[in-house]
């Protein structure tokens, strides 16, 4: 279908659902959307399109998607606080690190700032820390790409490395967590990189999580914190940062709250995408390093499914895949992955999966 917005309107469009600009001109987290070129808006998702010239747009909306028009812009005033602050800051590269609680817009912000930080002809790195919510590289992984250009959604984003952690939450994987995103920093800042924009997981509230965040904080070194703050939750955690700059800014007025389904059907759309065209694959473990040390599970029926992070040579990170059998006489396992190369090293996680790629057990 077709809607014709005014100029200085926002259409808010609720996935899964398409949209394409006909005529006129609109942009999205400063990304200048160009003319017949398709955008999609993911199930669970919400995006803003924001209207600088009359435009046509045309729609195309899948079950329970909806849209939305509303007066102005949706991004506050107070984003761009921050970044005047980064631009500031002598030296390179300029680390910056995300804070806020889940379903605060944190991504919003992320693309937002990387989208504003390459229109000023800057190469930024994205590092992705939110292992449940993952825009870079599938769920329960860390991960991160590196752009010169704008993109619509971080989701877009071409993966380049990642560490594999194998939970969708870093409670029960906060030491492994932080190593992942220690180990992606310093490999990031080998490359001709001018900011690494990192984005954390929306767990702040509490001691274990203040903790959590504090430790994170002394691993990656940021040279500033952006808070997104809804109400004062942040505030305690803040309280453990003396050291380190903290600016905080609003959500955006289009904030979209997601259940606890939405988020595992995003978690599932990423294995899905990782697992694209994936085939089974026979791996003897006399040719693969096993991790955790401890070895193979043990229990018959729960060790099928298991995620698995599957590893080449120098930590390079080649993918996912799923065990689907353990042949205890041949001493080989059966992993059903997109991964063609041969890997040097399997990771296995805690997250089990069905034979849809839906999580049954995390």
């Amino acid at each position: 279908m077709q809607q014709t917005v005014e100029s200085n309107k926002t259409l808010l469009v609720d996935g899964p659902a398409s949209v394409c600009v006909i005529s006129g001109k609109a942009e999205m987290f400063d990304y200048q959307l160009k003319q017949a070129v398709k955008i999609v808006v993911r199930e669970g998702k919400r995006l803003p399109f924001f209207v600088l010239e009359k435009a046509v747009f045309d729609v195309s909306l899948g079950p329970n998607a909806s849209i939305e028009e509303v007066e102005g812009s949706t991004i506050p005033e107070s984003w761009n606080k921050p970044l005047e602050a980064i631009l500031s800051i002598q030296g390179k590269p300029v680390v910056v690190l995300l804070l806020g609680k889940t379903d605060s817009g944190k991504s919003s912000y992320c693309t937002y700032l990387v989208n504003k930080l390459v229109n000023g002809k800057c190469r930024v790195a994205l590092l992705d820390g939110d292992l449940g919510q993952s825009d870079i590289g599938p769920s329960g992984t860390v991960g991160y790409a590196v752009t010169s250009k704008p993109v619509p959604e971080l989701y877009n984003l071409k993966l380049h490395n990642a560490f594999f952690v194998g939970v969708t939450s870093p409670i029960n994987a906060m030491a492994k967590a932080i190593e992942g995103l220690a180990a992606m920093k310093a490999e990031i800042l080998q490359r001709p990189i001018d900011f690494v924009v990192v984005n954390s997981d929306g767990w702040v509230t509490g001691d274990v999580a203040v903790s959590y965040k504090t430790q994170l904080v002394e691993a990656l070194k940021p040279d500033i914190i952006v808070g997104v703050q809804v109400e004062d939750e942040l505030r305690s955690l803040i309280a453990y940062l003396d050291n380190t700059s903290v600016i905080l800014v609003e959500p955006s007025s289009s904030l979209n709250q997601r259940s606890a389904e939405k988020r595992k059907s995003l978690r599932e759309m990423t294995y899905a995408k990782y697992m694209k065209d994936a085939k089974l694959q026979c791996y003897p473990l006399s040719q693969v390093t096993i991790e955790p040390k401890d070895g193979l599970p043990k229990v018959q029926e729960p060790e099928k499914g298991l995620l698995v992070g599957l590893y080449g040579s120098e930590s390079k990170f080649l993918g996912i895949g799923v065990l689907r059998e353990i042949n205890h006489v041949r001493k080989a396992l059966k992993v059903q992955t997109a991964v063609s190369a041969k890997p040097q090293r399997l990771v296995f996680g805690k997250v089990i999966l069905n034979e849809k790629l839906q999580e049954i057990q995390d």
